[in-house]
């Protein structure tokens, strides 16, 4: 059996690391508190922390390789950079978009680091 991989990112001026992986694990050795992967869904994130430092982080999870799609990674991407905001107590300005667009672009490379294998 393929061992699941956990792919960390450290997301430089923000607080809170990223984990992505193509996996329905909850990686109960590594995180705390994962919900369930829903047999219905192509991907799911939500907040967790590491259980062995307590640092909090956000988690991504596919449920495969052919889920990781422009659209999925998007809408994942896009969730995290708005848990991201809520955890610093930052707001989405609508006139000044830059941050929160710059977020979800550097979350989606990291997606796409992990579908492409780097």
């Amino acid at each position: 059996m393929k061992k699941e991989t956990l792919h960390e990112f450290d997301l430089a001026i923000y607080p809170i690391k990223l984990w992505i992986a193509v996996s329905k694990s909850k990686f109960e050795d590594i995180l705390g508190d994962v919900s369930d992967f829903s047999n219905s869904s192509a991907a799911i994130t939500e907040t967790t922390y590491d259980k062995k430092t307590g640092k909090v982080g956000i988690l991504i999870r596919f449920a495969s390789k052919k889920d990781m799609t422009i659209k999925h990674i998007t809408h994942e991407a896009t969730h995290v950079a708005m848990d991201i905001f809520s955890y610093i107590e930052a707001k989405v300005d609508l006139e000044d978009q830059e941050c929160f667009s710059y977020l979800c672009g550097y979350i989606a490379d990291c997606c796409d680091k992990v579908r492409k294998g780097e």
